[in-house]
């Protein structure tokens, strides 16, 4: 039978499934190199939809591919027939303390799962590098690890049990069973195949122990192995089967998994070696002492990474981290001695305090990001980046990867998980050159064939095979073994209907590489979803970060066609922070918005354009803010304005429960009339919300920078042009620009209250031309936010410590001010003030769902996206949330609703103590 989408969206409900030209493009890649088109996504918010998808991909033939955060770099998570979307499979289920284990479902992201966990004490212990943005079920396909796999073990040593549907339309619980177990005789009965499986093993024991990998971890083929040393201990773990399998022998929709103790104190120490030769050495001296983790890189990855950014030593030719979890000072005191032998390029560097850690972490995880922006059309192509051997050899492997690339003329970072002999490796390709796809095609060859040949070690330590090594697991284990694993699949899935050309294939690796997107700058790594806030509620691709860059930028590209996605980002520009190939997805979408500019949007800025009739209207409506602002004249108002509101989007409306800004009768520069025609160096650019909205931020900012000796003066402005770029009108923005840089010219430097501003005026360099690009750079290089102004260039008149408790106050980091590089100084200043205890809430970092006019645009998905900033600020036990924006002080204050106060930075700067009674 064919594919029939009315079939299935009948079987699943329309809701449930995707399949228009923009969830297709993006679902039909992941962070590898393929792009394979599936045909629809359904997105699986249950058993049962799990269930009717799976009776339907049954009666129609149709291929299953299980995804959730689309981080893999094998291929595994693209399939041509349904991919199941299970991010909205989401919650910790149950957390069992005594007995140290917890029940996952398989969409939670890792990150997110371990900081649930943390306010227990506890972690999940695997750690792969993608964790801020890949998810449990992806780490249960691939066995993902991580640095500290060299203690605590990669994800099947830390899985009790998995709740698993299988292609028989099944439910079983994976785990292990005694064999004489009554619910295993049960489980054998219902599923027949069990019994054949079973006999398979014992049949070909001894073929099966025969060719294990002698390596420390390992993820390449079906885990026969711990299945055969299971049945000569009476057991049967089945779980361990399933644990690494990819999705291609069943669907997972639950975890059991073990909880271990976060560590109270950790260390880390930074070392950096003559000799490439000693490290093997050093890391066998240095394994007694039971680190956490212990990574390294090559010289070639510390030339790319940059050697004089990072201070690293121009002799070094390799570098090791050691990281100890238990004991740490003493084992410190320990690797000291243990390493004097050595030829080091630079004293141990060690840190006790995370901040300090996290600098020595630095170089290493800035590799992936550099490697990124190594050259515009080389890039990291992931191919052979997995590889296993003995700890001991990780050397040796490393010198013959050196010769290698070096022959062939082909840049490349080597870097991993040393004690474990996992290594990473990186070269820097452009595959649409056919010279360089052919050294991609006979470097891979070779490297899986030596490493099996003379290393004796495996394919892949975490990532999975999928597609890019399906091909050469027949030639690490031989025919004999892979014919068993062909026979387990079939077993499993008769129909081949579970991610089919996954692990089990001999198609070649260069089958489905998308050469297309190669071609583009994004990694496709995913760590834009991480931050995306329209992911965080949406919980699919075409809602996300990353499947926007690759909608906007597909050359069947139509507003027609991707309206939704191009109206649906909330120009956080939180992608723009952490993308490590520095791509600002939401300018894409803007400038996708600057074709369709929204209609009713630009009758309203036409009207600010006339600033006597517009101010005048605003104080018409603060006047008369008493009589409409109210149950009645709410329900009046919203109802008139709705056809206005669905011109802005479909969603759009003004909420009853809405707490709407207070409008000022007298705006900003009437209450200050002498500051318009100061002469002051200093300039304060109020922005529209400060000006016109009784908010008191405005003032704060005047008064606080008066207190510290600074009069700012207030010249002619217009909007700094955020919200105008919003709906797409990109000539009126210039035309602002133009008029902001030649007012604020004069001045030395030009102080904001707003984050949207202080971003904006920032970055007017991108929206006008070459020819005024150099005007708006010195404009750039003059503007800084209040925080940042009150926390460098002045000193901060120290307050008086207040006679009564402190309060304890958290901060929300506004988006577009964290995208300015304005990140510490809120924090600082909220640090050392006397009268306030900081906290650091969860999420600080996160988009809180304003947006502007997003709350109004769309305020349902508003709320979803402020629900997690909620419970951050109720978890830090916060009385006040301080924040550096207005905007964010009216969505913060509407999802509080009183419960928290809301202050801008400057007005808790500007408090004075209050006298007691």
């Amino acid at each position: 039978m064919a594919f029939d989408l009315k079939k299935l969206q009948q079987t699943l409900g329309t809701a449930k499934i995707l399949s228009d030209p923009p969830a297709i493009t993006a679902y039909s890649i992941d962070a590898s190199i393929y792009k394979v088109v599936p045909q629809a996504v359904a997105v699986i918010e249950s058993r049962d939809d799990l269930e009717k998808v799976l009776h339907y991909a049954k009666e129609h033939r149709v291929p299953l591919t299980a995804r959730s955060g689309g981080t893999n770099l094998t291929g595994n998570a693209v399939g041509e027939g349904i991919i199941l979307e299970f991010s909205h499979l989401n919650q910790i289920l149950e957390v069992n303390e005594q007995a140290r284990w917890a029940r996952v479902q398989p969409g939670i992201v890792f990150a997110e799962l371990n900081k649930r966990l943390a306010r227990r004490g506890w972690m999940f212990a695997p750690d792969p590098s993608s964790g801020d943005m890949c998810k449990l079920g992806g780490m249960l396909g691939n066995n993902a690890a991580g640095p500290h796999t060299l203690k605590y073990g990669a994800t099947r040593d830390n899985v009790l049990e998995m709740e698993v549907l299988l292609s028989n339309g099944h439910w079983i619980t994976a785990k292990e069973y005694r064999l004489d177990d009554p619910h295993f005789q049960k489980l054998l009965v219902e599923n027949p195949f069990l019994k054949d499986l079973i006999e398979l093993i014992r049949r070909n024991s001894d073929l099966i122990q025969s060719k294990r990998p002698k390596v420390s971890k390992n993820s390449s083929g079906y885990n026969l192995f711990d299945l055969a040393d299971g049945l000569a201990r009476g057991v049967f773990p089945l779980h361990q089967l399933l644990i690494g399998s990819e999705g291609t022998l069943g669907l997972a929709v639950e975890a059991k998994i073990k909880l271990v103790p976060k560590p109270a104190e950790t260390a880390t120490a930074l070392i950096y070696f003559d000799r490439l030769s000693e490290i093997g050495d050093a890391v066998n001296a240095l394994l007694p002492l039971a680190p956490s983790a212990l990574e390294m890189m090559d010289a070639n990855s510390l030339d790319l990474v940059g050697r004089a950014r990072f201070g690293i030593p121009k002799q070094a030719a390799a570098m090791l981290l050691v990281e100890f979890d238990a004991s740490p000072r003493a084992k410190m005191e320990a690797v000291h001695r243990a390493i004097a032998q050595y030829h080091l390029s630079a004293p141990m560097t060690e840190a006790f305090d995370p901040e300090n850690q996290a600098e020595l972490w630095r170089v290493r995880k800035a590799m992936y990001p550099t490697l990124y922006n190594y050259d515009a059309k080389k890039k990291p192509i992931n191919f052979a980046d997995d590889v296993v051997v003995a700890a001991d050899r990780i050397p040796e492997l490393i010198a013959y990867l050196d010769r290698l690339f070096s022959e062939k003329g082909v840049a490349v970072a080597i870097y991993g998980h040393i004690g474990n002999g996992n290594a990473h490796i990186n070269p820097l390709l452009n595959v649409n050159d056919p010279v360089d796809f052919e050294k991609m095609v006979a470097l891979s060859h070779e490297i899986h064939q030596t490493v099996i040949d003379r290393f004796g070690g495996s394919l892949c330590g975490e990532h999975g095979d999928g597609r890019v090594r399906a091909e050469f697991v027949k030639d690490l284990y031989g025919p004999e073994l892979y014919t068993l694993f062909k026979r387990v699949k079939t077993l499993f899935d008769p129909k081949y209907l579970l991610n089919p050309g996954v692990k089990i294939s001999e198609t070649p690796f260069t089958e489905k590489i998308d050469l297309e997107r190669l071609a583009k700058q994004c990694a496709t790594c995913g760590k834009c979803n991480s931050v995306c806030p329209v992911y965080d509620v949406a919980g699919e691709e075409s809602n996300a970060a990353r499947g926007w860059f690759h909608i906007v930028t597909a050359p069947d590209y139509t507003y027609e066609k991707s309206s939704r996605i191009v109206e649906a980002c909330v120009n956080c520009k939180s992608c723009r922070t952490v993308c490590p190939a520095g791509i600002d997805v939401s300018e894409l979408i803007l400038k996708k918005r600057e074709e369709h500019p929204n209609p009713v949007a630009g009758m309203a800025f036409r009207l600010q354009s006339k600033r006597s009739l517009f101010e005048g209207l605003l104080k018409l409506s603060a006047w008369t803010q008493p009589i409409w602002d109210n149950r009645i004249g709410r329900f009046f108002i919203e109802h008139l304005t709705r056809p206005v509101l669905r011109g802005l989007a479909p969603t759009a409306r003004i909420p009853s429960d809405m707490t709407l800004p207070k409008l000022a009768k007298r705006h900003l520069r009437e209450r200050y009339p002498a500051l318009t025609e100061s002469d002051s160096p200093i300039a304060y650019f109020h922005g529209c919300a400060a000006d016109y909205f009784d908010d008191g931020v405005g003032d704060a900012v005047i008064e606080v920078l008066k207190k510290n000796g600074v009069e700012a003066a207030l010249p002619p402005q217009r909007c700094s042009g955020t919200p105008i770029q919003t709906y797409g009108w990109i000539d009126r923005v210039r035309e602002n620009a133009r008029f902001n840089i030649a007012s604020l010219e004069r001045f030395e430097k030009v102080v904001t209250g707003c984050a949207s501003c202080t971003f904006m005026l920032k970055d007017y360099e991108s929206i006008l031309p070459p020819d005024e690009q150099e005007e708006a750079k010195r404009l750039a290089a003059k503007v800084v936010h209040i925080s940042e102004f009150l926390a460098g260039t002045v000193p901060v008149k120290e307050m008086p410590s207040s006679s009564g408790k402190k309060k304890k106050v958290t901060y929300h980091s506004s988006c577009h001010l964290r995208a300015a590089g304005v990140s510490k100084p809120p924090r600082d200043l909220l640090r050392r003030n006397p009268n306030f205890e900081f906290v650091e809430m969860a999420d600080a970092d996160r988009c809180a769902g304003g947006a502007g006019t997003f709350c109004v645009k769309n305020p349902k998905q508003s709320a979803a996206i402020f629900e997690r900033k909620r419970r951050g600020i109720e978890e830090s036990g916060a009385e006040i949330v301080a924040t550096s924006c207005p905007a964010c002080m009216i969505q913060l204050q509407n999802g509080l609703k009183g419960k928290v106060e809301v202050k801008h930075i400057a007005q808790l700067m500007n408090e004075e103590e209050k006298p007691d009674g």
